[in-house]
């Protein structure tokens, strides 16, 4: 069972949405309380308010079906909705909430098996009813502690619902009883994953692949692992092992590209992830690292090509339209810059680089006043020596020296040996003369 919580400005709009969530078996109990005090932000605003709770108490299996119907009825433009999983519940407040929201618990037949009892929860689990495969796969267990079949559901179950360390337990049963179980290797190794454990992971999955020989999924799984604990040349090994098996393997594909892709070894990076992308260019995240590839090597025009596909997917990828900007910026095209940059802070509005580095585009152009708009909007998030700098150049450009140089003493303050700073200094000095 789930227990999730909401707020109401009043009492009748609290009682009334406990009444019908429960009239339409959606929950099986709900309480309110109040009037209590709530303080948050809303709008910008700091706010204080009195509101009364309620706590709703409802099956895992009505958790879509509740959010929904908050989200349906609730008066609130952007009402709280939290839920957790109840750690326990007793056998008959349970029974009596599948009673009233109207469900039928799978119960055993008299002379029911234990097998069959594990298929009917295997299914339920399938189907993502993980309340009721517990319940059902438990009691199979009951009744057969040493069957293979239940415990690889029991950890298959606990594994989904990222319950690693359980999962862990009833796999490792298994290979008490039979080393080589390839479910539980597989399993386990799944599990040591989720919990981070790589070095673990990868011990479990080489042994299942002595059995599997040609898995590729768990081949990419174990160059997945080795790349995570910066195993270079292990990782490198078993995706070309997941290559040999499928050449044209999405994954493994991704996993050996973005590996070349992080050691900066571009040919080899952009000879896999090409090689995906010929496959299905959907990837956004290949996208903007071989559209970076071809940026860092100063291929300007062909680094653009592969940004603009993936900000047509994704309009407002920061990646990709930082990526835009940064190589028309090295080609001179300001105001393209300006276009691809813009859209980044219609989405991050305090991004300081953005504005700095916008700052710089407007001055390039000669547009000084939006230039030194975006210098002050980066100064106002924190110090920047690059908007100071920006500054220093507008004062001086307009042949404001005493500012020009108050900017550059204000960065020297800071960074004493900061280089560009005593540049600019010296030219404002220069000028001066």
């Amino acid at each position: 069972m789930h227990i999730g919580w909401t707020m109401t400005a009043n009492k009748e709009d609290a009682e009334r949405m406990a009444l019908d969530v429960v009239a339409q078996k959606l929950a099986a109990c709900t309480q309110v309380e109040g009037p209590i005090t709530s303080f948050y932000i809303w709008q910008g605003k700091q706010e204080r308010s009195e509101e009364y709770r309620i706590t709703f108490k409802f099956l895992a299996a009505n958790g879509e079906a509740m959010e929904l119907w908050i989200k349906e009825n609730h008066p609130y433009e952007c009402p709280q909705w939290i839920t957790v999983e109840a750690a326990r519940v007793s056998n008959s407040y349970f029974e009596w909430a599948m009673e009233v929201s109207g469900k039928k618990e799978v119960l055993p037949e008299e002379g029911e098996s234990a097998i069959e009892l594990s298929k009917q929860g295997t299914q339920l689990l399938k189907s993502k009813d993980f309340q009721g495969a517990e319940r059902v796969l438990l009691r199979a267990y009951e009744l057969d502690s040493k069957n293979a079949y239940i415990l690889v559901g029991l950890g298959d179950l606990y594994r989904e619902r990222r319950h690693f360390k359980k999962a862990i337990g009833y796999y490792a049963m298994i290979l008490e009883l039979d080393a080589e179980n390839v479910f539980a290797l597989r399993g386990i190794g799944d599990a040591h994953r989720g919990l981070n454990e790589h070095e673990e992971a990868i011990s479990y999955w080489k042994r299942y692949l002595e059995c599997n020989k040609d898995d590729l999924q768990v081949m990419t799984r174990v160059g997945d692992s080795y790349k995570k604990i910066k195993k270079i040349s292990d990782s490198e090994k078993y995706y070309k092992m997941a290559l040999s098996v499928r050449e044209n393997d999405k994954y493994a594909l991704l996993g050996i590209g973005s590996l070349f892709y992080k050691a900066e070894k571009d040919e080899e990076a952009l000879h896999y992830l090409e090689k995906l992308l010929a496959l299905d260019d959907s990837y956004v995240a290949v996208l903007t690292m071989v559209g970076n590839v071809y940026r860092r090597r100063k291929e300007y025009e062909k680094a653009i090509v592969y940004y603009e596909k993936a900000a047509a997917q994704e309009p407002w990828n920061t990646f990709a339209l930082y990526g835009l900007g940064d190589c028309h910026r090295w080609m001179q095209n300001y105001e393209d810059v300006i276009v691809w940059w813009l859209k980044i802070l219609e989405k991050e509005p305090k991004n300081q680089v953005m504005h700095s580095r916008l700052g710089d585009a407007y001055f390039n152009i000669g547009d000084l006043e939006n230039a030194k708009n975006h210098y002050s909007k980066s100064l106002e998030i924190r110090f920047d020596p690059y908007a100071l700098i920006g500054l220093s150049r507008i004062f001086r450009s307009l042949d404001l020296y005493d500012d020009a140089e108050d900017c550059c003493r204000q960065v020297l303050e800071q960074s004493p040996y900061h280089a560009r700073a005593k540049e600019e200094l010296e030219t404002i000095y220069n000028l001066k003369k």
